[in-house]
C-alpha cells in the first residue's frame, strides 16, 4: 500500500505542476493529494476526469487500501480465534493438580472456581484469563527466585531406578507450617498462663553481660523491640550471670538464688522477679524447629495436665490433625476442604489470642505450604555442573562479594570501633551495640556524621560523586576496588550483542591483589540454571551465605515430608568458628534442624541443639582484627566467631540485634536479581531514553542477565480508538526497531505503586506471542516510573514442552587467593 500510495502522489504532483494547468483543476488534485495523505481515494466518477496515469495509480491506491481493510479483518479475527484458543487452553491446564494447587494458595476464589460447571465461560474475563496466565507461566518457568510453583526435590544420575523425570502429583508430598508470627504469639500467650508457664523450665538470658565500664548488668529485651535493659549489681543477678546454662525447674531456682535474697523476701518472689526482669527466662518445651511443633505442642500439654487452663486447645488439635497431614496434591477436593479448615482454626485461633490476621500485617500468610518431591529427579548430565563449573563459580562470587551494599556501613562500624576500643582489648558485644545506636542518635562531631552516613538504614554507596572529606582511608579502598570491578564491565553501545564476557584469568588477577580485608572469605549457596545458549553454560539466579543456608530449609520440608535426607556437612575453618542463630525470630522459613556445630545462643529461643556448641551472645565481644575490621570473639577463649544467618528470612528481617551482627560481621555475599552487580547503582532521576545494561558473564557463567530501562512514558500504551491486535502490531515493531527483546522478565518500578504492582522482586514473563502477559503487564505498569525488562536466559520457551524447569542449588567455598598461590607454588 506504501508503494501504491507513493506512486500515485508521485502522479499527482507531476499533474499539480503540470505547465497551463486551469487553477480550478489544480485545486481539485490538491484536494486529491490531501485526501490521499489521509489514505482516501476519489471515487470512480471523479477518477474518470483525470488523466490515464493518475486515474490508474489512484485506483491501485484503491485496491491496496480494500486489500488492507480486508486483511486488517483478517487479523482482527485471528487475534480473536487466538484469545479465545488460549482462554480455552488456560481453562484446560490449570485444572492440572500440581499447578492447581499452587493456585489454591496465591487465589483461593479463582481456584474455586475451576469445579465450577460454567468454568470455561468465567474465563471470559480478560482479568482473570491473565490471572491464571500468570500463574501457568510461572510454573513453566523460572520468573523469580522463590515461587509457589516450585517443587523441592533431590537430583538423581541418569538411568537410576526410582527417578522421574518430571514432577509427578503422585510423588508430591505437600508441607504445611503455621506462620512463624503466629506461632510467636501462641507461646507468648502460654507463658502469660501461670499453671502452663509453672512446668516450663527457666534458663538464665543468654544475653545477659557484665559491662564494666558501666559497673551494670545489661541483657537484650524481648521481640520485636529488643529494648537493652540494664541492672545494678545484684548477688542474685550474679548467681545467675556465673549459673550454668542448664534449665532447670523454678523449684531449684529458688535454691539456688534463696542465699542471695533478704530475710524478708521469698526466694520464690526472687525468682519471679528476675522472671519479669528478663534476667531469667522461661523456655518453651517445644521447638518451632521441630517437624510437627503444633502437634508436639498439644501432646505436651495433655501429658503436663494443664489441658484445662488452654481454652483454644480444641482448636490446636483441629489445627495440628490437618498440619500433620502431608498429602500428594491428587485430590482437589479434599485440599479445597483442607485449606478452608486450616484458614478457620487459624483464625479461630487468632481471635483467641485477641489478635486478627490483618494486625499482623497485609502480607501474612496463615499457613506456609510447600510441595516436596519424593522421588529424586532425573538431572542430565549437561545439565550438572563439573568441577571446573563450580570453580569458576566460586571465582566469580567472590570477585562480585566487594559489590555487596553491606560493605560501607561494615567499614564505618570498623572505624568507629578503632577510635573508642583500645587497642589490643575487646568489650561486650552489647557494649558496643548500644554505643553504636548511640553514637547514631545523639553523636556530635565528624566520628557520628561519617557513622550517620555510611551505617545509615538504607546502606549508602560511595561514588564518584562522593566528597573526598567523607571518606576514609577503607573507604577509598573500597571505591578503588570497585571501580575496577566496574572498569572490566563497560555500558554497551547501542550496537553490538550486549555481551560483555570476561576471562577466569581477568577475575583471578583481581583477586589476587584485592586487600586482606575487602575479600570474602565464607562459602556460598548459588541458584544455577543451565542458559542452554551457544555462548553461555551456566546463569546464575542468586547467590546468598552459604554455610548450609538453603540447604537447611530444603532439608527440613524433606524431613518433614518423610523423607531422610543426608545431613548437611560444614567443615570448621581454622580462623573462625562459623555459629547459626538460635531459635527461628517469629519466620517459619527460618525453621530447621540444627546445621552448624555452634550456637549464638539468642534470648526468647530454645536454645542450641544438643551436641551443638553454645555460644551465649552475653560472653561474646568485639575486638579490631589485624585487618582493621571489626570482629566477634568468644571472651572465654578468644575464639573468633562467624555470626552466620542460615535460616531462608531476608538479613532485613531479622530481629535488631542479629541484624546489626550480620550487617557488621557477616560475610559479605548477597547477588539478587532485582539488583543486578553492576545495574544497581545508577540514579533513576537522571535517566533519559532507554538504559541498556549488558549481560556479564565469567567465561560461560553468566552472572547478570542483560537488562533494558524504559521509562514509562515511552513505553507505548493502547488507544481507545484503535483495537488490542493493531496496539500489539505496534508493541512488537516498536520494541523491534529499538532492538528490545520479545520474551523477558518484566518489572514495574516506581514510587508510587502500591499493593501488588510495588513487588519489583516478582516478575513477570512478558511473551509478544501472548496477549495476556502483554495485558498484565499493562496491569502492573500503570502508574510507573519504569518498565524494567531482564532478558529471559534460560529461554523458556526453549526446552521440551514435558521438561520442568530446574534450578539447582549448590555451595561453593570462597576463592581463596592463598590457596591459589599455594598450588602455583
Amino acid at each position: 500500500m506504501d508503494r501504491c500510495t507513493a506512486a500515485a502522489a508521485a502522479e499527482l504532483f507531476r499533474a499539480i505542476g503540470a505547465q497551463g494547468i486551469d487553477p480550478q483543476r489544480q485545486k481539485n488534485l490538491l484536494r486529491i493529494k490531501r485526501a490521499l495523505g489521509r489514505g482516501r481515494v476519489p471515487g470512480e466518477d471523479v477518477l474518470t476526469t483525470l488523466p490515464a496515469p493518475l486515474a490508474d495509480a489512484l485506483r491501485r491506491v484503491d485496491d491496496a487500501l480494500a486489500r488492507h481493510l480486508q486483511e486488517g479483518v483478517q487479523v482482527e479475527t485471528a487475534f480473536a480465534a487466538d484469545r479465545a484458543r488460549t482462554r480455552e487452553l488456560l481453562a484446560e491446564h490449570v485444572t492440572a493438580p500440581l499447578l492447581r494447587n499452587g493456585v489454591l494458595q496465591s487465589a483461593p476464589s479463582l481456584e474455586d472456581l475451576v469445579d465450577s460447571d460454567d468454568w470455561p465461560q468465567r474465563m471470559a474475563s480478560d482479568k482473570r484469563a491473565a490471572r491464571v496466565a500468570q500463574f501457568v507461566y510461572r510454573a513453566a518457568a523460572k520468573t523469580s527466585p522463590f515461587s509457589t510453583f516450585t517443587c523441592t526435590g533431590r537430583p538423581g544420575a541418569e538411568g537410576s531406578a526410582g527417578r522421574s523425570t518430571t514432577p509427578d502429583p503422585g510423588s508430591t508430598r505437600l508441607v504445611r507450617q503455621l506462620d512463624g508470627k503466629i506461632w510467636a504469639l501462641l507461646i507468648h500467650d502460654l507463658a502469660e498462663r501461670p499453671a502452663v508457664a509453672a512446668r516450663w523450665d527457666l534458663r538464665p538470658n543468654p544475653s545477659l553481660t557484665w559491662v564494666e565500664a558501666l559497673e551494670r548488668f545489661v541483657l537484650l529485651g524481648p521481640p520485636p523491640a529488643e529494648q537493652l535493659r540494664s541492672f545494678p549489681d545484684h548477688p542474685a543477678i550474679r548467681l545467675v550471670h556465673e549459673a550454668p546454662s542448664r534449665t532447670a525447674a523454678a523449684t531449684t531456682w529458688s535454691r539456688r538464688v534463696a542465699g542471695c535474697a533478704d530475710d524478708s523476701t521469698p526466694a520464690a518472689d526472687t525468682v519471679e522477679t528476675l522472671l519479669r526482669s528478663g534476667v531469667l527466662e522461661a523456655v518453651c518445651p517445644v521447638s518451632e524447629s521441630v517437624d510437627q511443633p503444633v502437634g508436639d505442642l498439644v501432646a505436651w500439654i495433655e501429658q503436663h495436665g494443664v489441658a484445662s487452663d488452654v481454652p483454644y486447645l480444641g482448636t490446636l488439635r483441629r489445627l495440628a490433625t490437618v498440619l500433620a497431614e502431608c498429602p500428594s496434591p491428587t485430590d482437589p477436593q479434599r485440599l479445597r476442604t483442607e485449606h478452608r479448615l486450616l484458614d478457620a482454626a487459624v483464625r479461630e485461633l487468632l481471635a483467641m489470642l485477641g489478635r486478627s490476621a490483618d494486625d499482623l500485617g497485609p502480607d501474612l500468610v496463615l499457613v506456609h505450604e510447600s510441595a516436596v518431591l519424593t522421588e529424586p529427579v532425573t538431572v542430565p548430565a549437561a545439565e550438572r555442573p563439573s568441577a571446573a563449573d563450580l570453580a569458576t563459580v566460586s571465582a566469580a562470587r567472590s570477585w562480585l562479594a566487594v559489590l555487596d551494599v553491606k560493605w560501607p556501613g561494615r567499614l564505618a562500624v570498623s572505624t568507629y570501633a578503632a577510635a573508642v576500643v583500645p587497642p589490643g582489648r575487646s568489650v561486650p558485644l552489647l557494649q558496643f551495640y548500644q554505643a553504636v545506636h548511640q553514637e547514631l542518635q545523639r553523636g556530635q562531631g565528624p566520628l557520628a556524621d561519617h557513622l550517620r552516613t555510611w551505617f545509615s538504614p538504607v546502606p549508602v554507596q560511595p561514588g564518584p560523586s562522593t566528597r573526598a572529606t567523607q571518606l576514609t582511608a577503607p573507604l577509598l579502598e573500597l571505591l578503588h576496588e570497585r571501580q575496577r570491578c566496574t572498569e572490566l564491565v563497560p555500558r554497551p553501545s547501542e550496537h553490538g550483542d550486549g555481551v560483555t564476557r570476561l576471562s577466569l584469568q581477568q577475575v583471578a588477577d583481581q583477586l589476587r591483589t584485592r586487600p586482606e580485608r575487602l575479600r570474602s572469605t565464607g562459602p556460598a549457596a548459588v541458584y544455577l540454571q543451565a542458559a542452554s545458549t551457544t555462548d553461555a553454560r551456566w546463569v546464575v539466579n542468586v547467590v546468598h551465605g552459604g554455610h548450609g543456608r538453603g540447604r537447611a530449609r530444603t532439608d527440613h520440608l524433606m524431613r518433614c515430608a518423610g523423607l531422610d535426607p543426608a545431613p548437611v556437612s560444614v567443615a570448621r575453618g581454622t580462623h573462625t568458628l562459623p555459629a547459626e542463630y538460635t531459635g527461628t525470630h517469629g519466620s517459619s522459613l527460618n525453621a530447621r534442624r540444627a546445621t552448624l556445630p555452634a550456637a549464638i545462643d539468642y534470648p526468647c529461643t530454645t536454645g542450641p541443639a544438643p551436641g551443638q556448641e553454645r555460644l551465649p551472645v552475653g560472653r561474646l565481644h568485639v575486638q579490631t582484627g589485624a585487618t582493621g575490621l571489626v570482629e566477634l570473639v568468644d571472651a572465654r577463649d578468644g575464639t573468633r566467631v562467624q555470626p552466620t544467618h542460615v535460616g531462608m528470612l531476608a538479613d532485613y528481617q531479622l530481629p535488631p540485634l542479629a541484624r546489626f551482627m550480620e550487617r557488621v560481621f557477616g560475610d559479605a555475599y548477597l547477588l539478587h536479581p532485582s539488583s543486578p552487580p553492576f545495574a544497581s547503582d545508577l540514579a533513576l532521576g537522571s535517566l533519559a531514553g532507554i538504559t541498556r545494561i549488558p549481560r556479564v558473564q565469567v567465561e560461560d557463567l553468566v552472572v547478570q542477565r542483560r537488562r533494558w530501562i524504559v521509562p514509562a512514558a515511552d513505553f507505548p500504551r493502547p488507544r481507545t480508538d484503535r483495537s488490542h491486535a493493531t496496539y500489539l502490531e505496534d508493541l512488537q515493531g516498536w520494541l523491534s526497531d529499538r532492538d528490545l527483546p520479545a520474551t523477558s522478565y518484566a518489572r514495574a518500578w516506581g514510587r508510587d505503586l502500591r499493593g501488588d504492582k510495588a513487588k519489583s522482586r516478582k516478575p513477570m514473563l512478558l511473551d509478544l506471542d501472548s496477549w495476556w502477559t502483554v495485558w498484565e503487564l499493562l496491569r502492573h505498569s500503570a502508574g510507573a516510573d519504569f518498565v524494567v525488562l531482564d532478558e529471559a536466559l534460560p529461554d523458556p520457551f526453549g526446552r521440551h514442552p514435558d521438561a520442568p524447569a530446574v534450578e539447582l542449588l549448590i555451595e561453593v567455598p570462597a576463592h581463596l587467593v592463598d590457596d591459589e598461590m599455594r598450588r602455583a607454588a
